[in-house]
């Protein structure tokens, strides 16, 4: 009896074996390695070194100047992004006619080239853009949009017109799925739109928040490319980011840096995503106390 169910609890490694060994040897073993260079230091020989390197790094300006945009970026584009994608996805979902529509024009952003978008932004915010022109007709002085501090805006905008349309669907696939007898049982009750929408529709909604937010983020990080063609390997301080330090220490072939750098980043991810599961865990333990305390 303990061999079958042995055999059945175990039955699905012998198929996931190939997936496993290529995660340690591609992954988990560079991850490894990756650990050793941020601890030690030279070439061919390495010598243990502790911290040294972190201390180093967070000495570093630009890294601190990478990691403070890298945060602002994620701040706001991801923030602004769910915001707007699920405002959208409500009123999608509210439309009786153009539906499909509108789901092909949400779609058409992904599949623009990024050379082609660039050359867009050119078109419209650079020396000699469309913007510029319009600040000459008014009178006033044109503005340097790609090499001063509106570049992050710039960026930012490049990122949600991309990005906003894919979280839209996402959304209004799960607005589809909600059970219609609350929102009939919530208007039977006299609950207007926005009680509606703050009592039932979003509470409905939190775990496809929480799957875009991942999302969202992991999008965020794919907008190096815009920064790349935006500004080079040097861009304005303004979106100078994580990417474009390890990018720069990479070329230096300066190892320790770009392993003390990744290892700092991994633990940070690991802290919000321990950080979040505590929150979530925390928060089912409060309604099931709360639904307890109702029921007795």
């Amino acid at each position: 009896m303990k061999r079958k169910t042995w055999k059945k609890r175990y039955a699905g490694l012998l198929p996931a074996a190939p997936a496993l060994a290529g995660f340690a040897v591609f992954y988990f073993v560079p991850f490894l390695i990756m650990v050793w260079y941020s601890l030690s230091f030279g070439m061919g020989k390495r010598t243990f070194v502790g911290l040294a390197n972190f201390r180093e790094l967070f000495e570093n300006e630009m890294f601190l100047l990478a990691v403070r945009n890298t945060c602002r970026f994620l701040a706001v584009g991801v923030s602004v992004i769910l915001v707007l994608s699920f405002l959208l996805a409500w009123l999608l979902s509210r439309l009786v006619r153009g539906e499909h529509t509108f789901k092909m024009i949400y779609l058409y952003p992904m599949v623009v080239p990024i050379a082609s978008v660039v050359l867009i932004v050119q078109f419209l915010w650079g020396d000699t853009g469309i913007a510029n022109r319009v600040l000459e007709l008014m009178g006033k002085e044109s503005a340097d949009w790609l090499h001063s501090s509106r570049t992050f805006w710039v960026l930012c905008i490049l990122y949600w017109w991309k990005f906003t349309g894919y979280h839209v669907l996402i959304f209004f696939a799960r607005l589809q799925m909600l059970p219609k007898e609350y929102f009939e049982s919530a208007r039977l009750d006299g609950a207007g739109t926005g009680k509606i929408l703050r009592y039932v529709t979003l509470p409905l909604m939190a775990p496809v928040f929480l799957f875009n937010l991942l999302l969202a983020v992991m999008n965020a990080f794919k907008c190096y490319r815009e920064a790349f063609l935006l500004g080079g390997n040097y861009p304005h301080d303004s979106i100078y980011l994580l990417q474009h330090f390890m990018n720069n220490s990479f070329e230096s072939l300066n190892y320790q840096k770009i392993s003390t750098a990744s290892v700092t980043l991994m633990a940070g991810i690991l802290l919000l995503v321990l950080a979040g599961g505590l929150l979530y865990i925390l928060t089912r333990r409060g309604k099931h106390g709360r639904t307890k305390q109702r029921k007795a």
